[in-house]
């Protein structure tokens, strides 16, 4: 191996992106970025592949990428978090005011309410951990093992 050096913002920018307890390394988390993990180079849009499975929490749950009653923060389309609306993992839903929803249905009509007016909402993109990641990165890296 060899080594390199990254300054301050760099590192602070892996650790931001790395997915907690399982990039254990910066080299971890680089080779992901850069999609150096040995699997295809060739973009999923153009790839001929079938479409991946829809993002489950309880798979993530079994998984340890997430947990039963963990609190998800809806992000905008830009990625920045929208202070006052979270949810919780329960089984396959996400909760709030003790009613289950869908994660597309619920970032769908959050987003609305803020604002956005798309109609395809993919609601995996627009839930993130404490961490700051999001339910589609958790389900590609859980899709990649």
């Amino acid at each position: 191996m060899r080594t390199i050096e990254v300054d301050d913002e760099v590192y602070a920018y892996l650790q931001s992106k790395a997915i907690s307890f399982i990039e254990t390394t910066p080299n971890l988390a680089l080779r992901r970025l850069f999609s150096l993990d040995g699997k295809s180079q060739v973009p999923q849009s153009k790839a001929k592949m079938g479409k991946k499975p829809k993002a489950n929490l309880q798979k993530l749950i079994k998984a340890g990428l997430l947990q039963e009653g963990q609190t998800l923060y809806l992000h905008d389309y830009q990625g920045r978090r929208i202070e006052g609306y979270e949810a919780i993992v329960s089984g396959n839903s996400l909760l709030r005011s003790g009613k289950p929803y869908a994660m597309s249905t619920l970032a769908k009509e959050d987003l609305k309410e803020k604002g956005f007016t798309s109609e395809s909402v993919r609601g995996p993109a627009h839930w993130y951990n404490s961490d700051g990641i999001s339910v589609k990165e958790l389900w590609s890296h859980f899709l990649n093992k």
